[in-house]
């Protein structure tokens, strides 16, 4: 055997011995990574979303994490019929299927009705007036309506007392709003009375 031949059948040897040796690293780090995402995917695992509604927040957040979810209060409302810090809803509906880690928001009961700066409405429609007060939340009472233009927004009330542009009211309030209901008031004037003898004074004088 030559020196030629014999280089020739050894790097054969380590052309095939790398080569094979890469296939079997490629396919292990391809297995790797199918385990790894399994693992960390948690492939093939749901868990059913118990029911929080109507307990304390922190034993309805106790409850999800030590199933493998996640729990944030994202939001506040107020029921009087039931106690604060009691979870009212929950984003995702009980018994929905999810995986581990997924996040739970929940909306808790708060002690007191939120409050929004009330929103300037005099002198707009009633229509308007209502569109804009139900946006942001407040609830709407009885119209109320006396002389003035027909549908124009007079003013606004609170349990009978007047409330004004700016001032912080409860949502749970329910809003008045007093509208004109079409019919004006004629008042006369000295003026009016000079006006009406002249023109009375002229019809006399015509006939003659």
């Amino acid at each position: 055997m030559t020196f030629k031949e014999f280089f020739q059948k050894i790097s054969s040897r380590i052309i095939w011995g790398n080569l094979l040796a890469m296939a079997l690293t490629a396919i292990a780090l391809v297995v790797g990574v199918l385990i790894y995402l399994g693992f960390y995917t948690h492939h093939g695992e749901t868990i059913s979303v118990p029911n929080v509604v109507g307990q304390r927040s922190e034993v309805a957040q106790r409850k999800l994490e030590s199933l493998g979810l996640r729990a944030e209060i994202t939001d506040t409302g107020h029921v009087t019929s039931c106690a604060a810090d009691i979870i009212l809803e929950q984003r995702i509906a009980p018994g929905t299927p999810v995986k581990t880690n997924r996040l739970i928001q929940l909306t808790v009961n708060s002690a007191k009705a939120r409050t929004i700066p009330f929103p300037n409405i005099v002198d707009g429609s009633l229509r308007e007036a209502t569109m804009k007060l139900k946006a942001i939340g407040f609830k709407m009472g009885a119209v109320k309506r006396i002389d003035g233009d027909l549908d124009l927004v007079m003013r606004a009330e609170v349990l009978g007392r007047e409330v004004h542009f700016g001032e912080r009211i409860s949502i749970e309030s329910p809003i008045t709003l007093v509208v004109g209901n079409g019919k004006t008031e004629d008042y006369y004037t000295g003026d009016d009375s000079l006006a009406w003898a002249l023109e009375r004074e002229a019809e006399l004088f015509e006939e003659e």
